[in-house]
């Protein structure tokens, strides 16, 4: 059974739900990725400050629209390319182009502190 996925709140997620989520969210995130990658291409053949300055701000402009995106979806977008799912007890975590939520860390721990997921019994 499909769910209908709440826009524009910050959710509490089971894993489950993290995971239903979790392919527009890297859709989203590789889309904006290369868009800053070829941006970032593109800054390096301006010869002049302002280009360079014109770049900077077409790529925040792009990282600041996946993060509104991500948000959009309850996810919580961190750094570059990384997004966190709020659990209630902590935090799912992931990291472009990591293949699948496959982390947790604590509300403290940070990226630095994130281990794997354990996979569930059988």
């Amino acid at each position: 059974m499909a769910h209908i996925i709440g826009l524009n709140r910050k959710r509490i997620f089971s894993l489950e739900e993290a995971h239903e989520v979790f392919p527009i969210v890297r859709r989203i995130t590789r889309v904006a990725q290369e868009e800053v990658k070829l941006l970032w291409e593109k800054q390096s053949f301006q010869k002049d400050a302002r280009g360079k300055e014109r770049c900077d701000v077409e790529v925040q402009a792009v990282f600041k629209g996946w993060q509104e995106k991500v948000g959009k979806l309850g996810a919580i977008a961190k750094g570059m390319w990384l997004v966190d799912f709020d659990s209630g007890d902590g935090l799912y975590c992931w990291h472009y182009p990591e293949p699948d939520i496959r982390f947790f860390h604590g509300y403290n721990e940070g990226f630095r502190g994130r281990v794997p997921l354990q996979p569930k019994p059988d």
